[in-house]
């Protein structure tokens, strides 16, 4: 090998080519001087981070940093607690530390917050908090708190952490506790009666003496009253979780479908990973309430007052009554002042303050003009099946109440369940949703049924106000009642409940919805096409105003005479059937097919003079409303106006009894006379 390196040219060939000893001590001073400088670094460098102070070093740690420093904990080192023990914990301590400077330096940290886990092993580790699930219960405020209670048990199905309840969710304090914690723990999906039973679970009774608080609650607890007798509306808020929390960390599709796996939810954020509670709930308040408008809560002394008006509304809550049957506005969020908007009171203290009633005018507001009509049908529906439900009722109760059997017990609770539905319909106004009025009041009759039959009554009550639930017509949601209405249809009298109840007819077979609401379509040949199919039926059963005109009887507070036809034998189908017996509307042919052709004319005769009478008392009637009337007098109007109407529904324009309606438009003729002579002797 050959050294091209130059040599002294006065030096022999042996001489020795070695650097100077000056140069050879340079190199083996930094050969191992620098890794013991590097270690030396090192050391220094790790045990710089390992301060505290060093993680003030970023401006941004600055608050988090200042509350440690007047914390409980000031005196730990933040590598104890935010790191487990273990050189695997620290190896990363200084790792992440490393990556948390470069962050820094190159502003990474700008757009993200600063985030930290603090696991429990660092709280229960050796000379911390390791003894501190046996040390028993501590104070909280006024709380008995007890660690070994929340942190082994499972709550609500939850694990929870050291950082569960302690978190640094108040600005300015450091791993500190807070309240909210607790109450989104304690209060969330808890109905009233549940809070009421759990206060001492928290306020313990040796804590509400004289000698420890203000109001010495002895009294309270010796007359075993309940706290919400005078501590109401103490919880605000739900808890819920709005999904738009999740955005905050989240955007994978694949997560927030996750969203309701509320078990998945809590052990991947709380069990596993250190995420505050207020972090996704929102939060709930647990205060005294000094508001006097939240204080003065009716529902504070006038407990359960509008319970049966609510069981009605919402159509859930009755007995026998399989599905819940909610009215169709609460299903579109009207409220209680939707028809509560009339004042009852002036509003002044010495009249008791104001309260808003409902009326007919109130649909009327919405519908229009006429929905007044249906408020009426359903109180008077109402009021009719009221009436006979509660006559079976207080006769069946005897047979229940003297039972003796063994089943005795189950009569009386099948019959406290009628009895429920009926106050229920009976308190609650069947107004607030008549569909479901209708199923508890047959539910009603239902549970009787059963009452007696368990009791060994031979009684088995029949309703017949009560519509049966199989009644195929969809408009009941609104015309409920209807079949206890009689309207006069082509002049005769048409009964809803035999179409509706007994032949099952739809609402559309007769009405139409396609030009107007409601619209009746049927006609007098639609209906021929079944009753007058019947050739054995009686006319009378249809057409009862003409036949008690014809055959005479009582017509109000009238007494109509027979007929002079119906004295010599004649019946209806001697005038009403032509030779193929089709129904027909008889004129003077059918008189001169029994009589001689002169009474041709007597019927045209008849007939128009009717007429001619009628349009001349009511054109009289006209005049005598433009006068002032007594109340007398007005209640004989009326009745000339209802005569007037029953002439006109008869449809035979005085055939059928010509000889007393021609006797009774002359008394009404007098009765108008005599009362417009009154005026002018007045005058």
């Amino acid at each position: 090998m050959h050294d091209d390196s130059p040599r002294d040219p006065a030096a022999g060939p042996d001489a020795d080519v070695r650097p100077p000893k000056k140069k050879r001590r340079k190199r083996r001073l930094l050969l191992f001087g620098l890794p013991v400088v590097l270690i030396l670094l090192l050391v220094v460098t790790v045990e710089m981070t390992s301060t505290s102070r060093f993680c003030s070093a970023c401006h941004y740690m600055t608050p988090f940093f200042e509350s440690w420093k007047t914390s409980s904990h000031k005196d730990v080192q933040c590598k104890v607690c935010h790191y487990p023990p273990g050189m695997k914990s620290f190896i990363r301590t200084k790792i992440e530390g490393l990556v948390m400077v470069g962050r820094y330096w190159t502003r990474l940290y700008v757009k993200s917050k600063p985030w930290a886990e603090i696991q429990d092993e660092s709280c229960l580790r050796p000379g911390c908090h390791d003894r501190r699930l046996l040390e028993g219960k501590v104070e909280f405020g006024k709380v008995a708190f007890d660690h070994k209670v929340h942190f082994e048990d499972l709550k609500r199905g939850k694990k929870l952490r050291c950082t569960s309840c302690h978190s640094q969710i108040v600005q300015g304090e450091h791993i500190t506790v807070t309240s909210a914690s607790c109450f989104l723990c304690h209060f969330k999906d808890k109905t009233p009666q549940v809070l009421k039973g759990e206060c001492a679970v928290c306020h313990r009774k040796d804590d509400l003496i004289a000698l420890k608080d203000r109001f010495d609650h002895t009294p309270v607890f010796d007359n075993g009253y309940s706290c919400d007798k005078c501590h109401s509306r103490i919880v605000s808020g739900e808890g819920e979780v709005p999904k738009e929390n999740c955005f905050k960390c989240h955007f994978e599709n694949d997560r927030l479908e996750k969203y309701s796996d509320t078990d998945l939810m809590h052990r991947t954020h709380i069990a596993t990973n250190k995420i505050e509670c207020e972090q996704c709930h929102r939060e709930i308040q647990h205060k005294i309430v000094k508001d006097i408008e939240t204080i003065a809560d009716c529902q504070g002394c006038h407990q359960g007052t509008h319970g049966a008006q609510k069981i009605l509304y919402t159509g859930q809550g009755g007995k026998g009554v399989p599905h819940a049957t909610p009215n169709v506005m609460l299903e579109k969020g009207l409220n209680c002042q939707g028809c509560h908007m009339f004042h009852a009171g002036s509003g002044r203290l010495d009249r008791g303050g104001d309260t808003l009633t409902a009326s007919g005018a109130a649909c009327e507001s919405c519908h229009g003009h006429g929905f007044d009509r249906i408020l009426k049908n359903w109180e008077n529906s109402t009021e009719k099946r009221l009436a006979e439900i509660k006559a079976i009722s207080v006769k069946a109760a005897v047979d229940v109440q003297s039972a003796a059997g063994p089943k005795k017990k189950e009569a009386a609770a099948l019959f406290d369940e009628a009895r429920f539905n009926i106050d229920i319909v009976e308190k609650g106004k069947s107004v607030h949703n008549m569909a479901y009025s209708q199923e508890l009041l047959t539910a009603s009759l239902e549970k009787i049924r059963e009452a007696l039959a368990a009791a060994g009554s031979s009684y088995r009550p029949e309703a017949t106000t009560l519509l049966n639930r199989e009644t195929p017509n969809a408009c009941l949601t609104c015309h409920a009642g209807i079949e206890e209405i009689s309207p006069a249809v082509f002049g005769l009298q048409f009964s809803h409940r035999k179409h509706a109840v007994g032949q099952k007819l739809e609402c559309k077979t007769c009405h139409s919805n396609v030009r107007r609401h409601g619209e009746l379509t049927a006609t007098k040949a639609f209906c021929a096409t079944c009753h007058h199919r019947e050739a054995k039926k009686s006319c009378g059963e249809c057409h009862a105003l003409q036949k008690t005109m014809y055959e005479g009887g009582a017509l109000g507070e009238v007494t109509v005479p027979k007929d002079m036809m119906a004295e010599a034998g004649a019946s209806c189908p001697d005038c009403h059937l032509d030779k193929a017996k089709k129904v027909i509307r008889p004129d003077g042919g059918a008189c001169v097919a029994c009589h001689d052709e002169k009474y041709r004319a007597t019927y045209t005769e008849w007939r128009d003079g009717v007429r001619s009478r009628t349009d001349e008392v009511r054109s009289a009637l006209h005049v005598l409303y433009k006068k002032p009337l007594t109340d007398p007098e007005k209640a004989e109007v009326l009745k000339i106006e209802e005569a007037l109407r029953t002439i006109g529904l008869d449809g035979s324009s005085g055939i059928h009894n010509y000889l007393f309606i021609d006797e009774y438009l002359t008394k009404m003729s007098g009765t108008i006379k005599s009362l417009s002579i009154g005026k002018e002797e007045k005058k």
